[in-house]
């Protein structure tokens, strides 16, 4: 068994790279976007044919983990990941002719593949190797922070979002995602590492607001927002809080003061408050459900389904930016049921020892509920790399056995947190 998990943990690792290695060459390439949706230049690079390899072996990780590990997780997380599964073949039956027609699109947002390898979750129950997997998750935010910074240098003038997104939109997507786990620990003992991790987690809220997201700004906002209150419990920090503050006002005041001398954040300035008052989704929500066949709503209309988008001149569109009701029109609204209990539940599972990690995982995944619900764009189940960081944090919430190893269960020092 440990000669397998072993075998298993250096497969994630493998695939795991090579997922990195696609996200940062197709965005360089501008060859796939952040929304899920396909690519709208040429595809086939050899970084496709390594993330289609990739996900195979993350579905050979996933399978075997759920057949070992299973009776380490609750019975409603098994039953809603098979279901997802079975549901999710059965109503695509009628389309499997699109598999042998681009075999990418197994692993698409409405691909079998993608459910599927949810069950990397199941790993997590090999604790010691989970460790060394969120550490790799925690170097590739470093990495991707330095590409971003590079990507960003490289601009020049910025005039529209577009010119954020093509250099560092999907890059950003994957920080907001996956880095905040990582701010909202209590790693940082000392002032120094304090002062690192509010640093980087003002870069990954820079870049938010170079792509123009208002609804991910106010998410960042508030993650900076709940760790603030754990540092300032007790009275603990408050002087180092009260620096940083006073270092971040002057800041702000000196890049508004020489605005004129950065052309690139001038620009992203300008975007970005001619984006407040913008609303594209209640307009398309009106469109989508002015065309939605309510016979359809047990048994959706596959994933081949399209809609027309009359006001962005977006005929057969596939895509909608409620992934709730996405999954609902695709596959049933049982579908969609199944899927919230299994986002769900990890939030109403008692946290024993008010364990940070397991805290940590339940805002993640809290958060990415309010995403798929509508407040964000650019947030779909999917085989991207930051969702197979939220399919881990899945399981880290809703592990039976914990061990001391990457949950840090200490029941004789637990403290209470947010």
């Amino acid at each position: 068994m440990a000669m397998n998990a072993r075998i298993m943990f250096y497969i994630i690792i493998t695939a795991l790279v090579g997922i990195t290695i696609f996200t940062l060459f197709s965005q360089m390439t501008n060859s796939s976007n952040v929304s899920g949706e396909p690519a709208k230049t040429a595809v086939g690079g050899w970084y496709f044919t390594l993330a289609f390899i990739s996900n195979v072996l993350l579905t050979i990780v996933s399978i075997y983990s759920f057949v070992v590990y299973r009776n380490k997780f609750p019975l409603i997380t098994n039953v809603c990941y098979i279901t997802l599964i079975i549901l999710v073949f059965l109503l695509s039956i009628g389309d499997f002719s699109m598999y042998s027609k681009q075999p990418s699109s197994f692993y698409s947002p409405k691909g079998i593949g993608t459910w599927i390898n949810f069950g990397i979750l199941y790993f997590v129950a090999e604790e010691v190797y989970a460790t060394r997997i969120f550490k790799f998750f925690r170097t590739v935010c470093y990495i991707v922070i330095a590409y971003n910074l590079m990507r960003l240098a490289m601009l020049g003038t910025i005039s529209s979002r577009s010119d954020t997104l093509s250099a560092f939109g999907e890059t950003t997507i994957f920080l907001i995602w996956v880095y905040p786990f990582f701010f909202l620990d209590d790693s940082d003992k000392t002032n120094f590492a304090k002062l690192i991790k509010y640093g980087t987690m003002m870069l990954v809220a820079f870049f938010t607001f170079a792509i123009a997201s208002r609804s991910y700004l106010l998410i960042m906002i508030i993650f900076l927002l709940i760790k603030l209150r754990r540092d300032l419990k007790g009275g603990k920090n408050a002087m180092l809080i009260i620096v940083m503050t006073g270092m971040s006002l002057c800041i702000g005041y000196y890049f508004i003061a020489n605005i004129h001398n950065f052309n690139s954040i001038k620009g992203i300035l300008n975007i970005f408050s001619g984006r407040i008052d913008d609303d594209t989704r209640t307009s398309q929500l009106k469109e989508f459900l002015g065309q939605y066949n309510i016979d359809k709503l047990f048994t959706g209309v596959g994933p081949s389904g399209t809609w027309n988008w009359y006001s962005q001149k977006e005929p057969h569109y596939e895509w909608l930016d409620n992934q709730f009701m996405l999954l609902t029109w695709w596959f049933g609204i049982q579908t969609f049921l199944v899927y919230l209990l299994f986002l769900a539940y990890p939030l109403f599972r008692k946290n024993t020892y008010n364990n940070i990690v397991i805290s940590n995982a339940k805002i993640l995944i809290f958060f990415w509920i309010l995403a798929c619900g509508g407040l964000a764009i650019y947030a779909t189940f999917s085989t991207k790399f930051f969702y197979y960081f939220i399919s881990l944090s899945i399981g880290v919430a809703t592990l039976n056995v914990r061990e001391l190893r990457i949950l840090m269960v200490k029941p004789q020092a637990a403290t209470a947190v947010v």
